[in-house]
């Protein structure tokens, strides 16, 4: 179980230690958008947005739900969550 957590938590990681998936995270804080909406923030291909959709997907840290014929990615705010819980750990009291 330790194991799986561990391993949840790394894929986490990966996907927020590259700029553009963060950026990704940072639009889809405003609100859920298509693959389509959120690439227009970005002068990269639309395969390159589907392929760090789908590592912030793997990860975790975001879904995806079918509306009529576009897929709307919204962020796991509980995903999010662990790991800061995990980060956390690492701040001293300031007290």
């Amino acid at each position: 179980m330790e194991k799986e957590r561990q391993d949840d938590l790394n894929k986490k990681f990966h996907a927020l230690s590259n700029q553009t998936r963060r950026e990704i995270l940072n639009c889809l804080n405003v609100r859920p958008q298509s693959a389509g909406e959120i690439a227009r923030y970005f002068q990269i291909t639309s395969a390159s947005i589907s392929y760090h959709l789908s590592l912030l997907k793997e990860s975790g840290l975001i879904s995806c739900c079918q509306i009529k014929r576009h897929r709307i990615y919204k962020i796991k705010r509980e995903a999010l969550d662990e790991v800061y819980l995990w980060l956390t750990k690492f701040v001293k009291d300031q007290n």
